[in-house]
């Protein structure tokens, strides 16, 4: 039996799966005073997602990018209450997204739920534990992000040229993006093929 290609797997073919990985923004007020969709421009002019550390919750000494394989009508779903740590929300309705294909050619992975325990007694190498989210019930409660499927790429990730599209959270975001990019094209390595407000594709974000 041989292997199928990419495109015979079936992720557009059900609800529940994504042919996409998804990376979203958040504002960095606090460090520089840019919103979400000031570091979502930053990301398209400059080409490339930077890899988070320690301060991102990246184990081990390699820094690494975080992605999301959940389809786009359910994103809705991540800007909910958990959503909301001590420094504000961890995400915003703004992200770039590209194929699954093109993620995993670039060395984009499916992360590791592990316990501490588990972690140890696997005694994965520091220089791979880039792939290694906490997962595990103590005393407090249980600890899991299983809900945000998350995928990641050590040491960052370089964007294609044109990739599928942009997410933002509203039709107006789109037309301020595409007229920015249209005005000052020379200023963008990545010039997405759509931009797609997520309120109209979720039907409505969560307040």
């Amino acid at each position: 039996m041989t292997r199928p290609e990419f495109e015979d797997l079936p992720f557009d073919k059900r609800p529940d799966l994504t042919p996409y990985l998804v990376h979203l923004t958040r504002n960095s007020e606090a460090e520089d005073d840019r919103s979400a969709f000031e570091n979502l421009v930053r990301i398209l002019k400059s080409g490339k997602i930077r890899g988070s550390t320690d301060k991102g919750f990246i184990k081990g000494p390699t820094p690494a990018a975080c992605l999301m394989d959940v389809p786009f009508a359910s994103l809705k779903y991540v800007f909910g209450d958990r959503n909301i740590g001590k420094n504000g929300p961890r995400y915003e309705p703004f992200g770039v997204f590209f194929s699954k294909k093109y993620g995993y050619k670039k060395g984009c992975r499916p992360v590791l739920y592990l316990s501490d325990e588990e972690l140890e007694n696997l005694e994965i190498p520091d220089k791979e534990k880039w792939r290694v989210v906490r997962f595990e019930v103590g005393e407090e409660g249980w600890i899991s992000w299983l809900h945000e499927r998350e995928w990641r790429c050590p040491n960052g990730l370089k964007l294609p040229s044109s990739p599928y599209g942009v997410l933002v959270r509203r039709a107006s975001d789109a037309r301020r993006l595409g007229r920015l990019i249209e005005n000052s094209p020379d200023k963008f390595a990545v010039k997405p093929r759509s931009i797609i407000p997520l309120e109209v594709i979720c039907q409505g974000l969560l307040k």
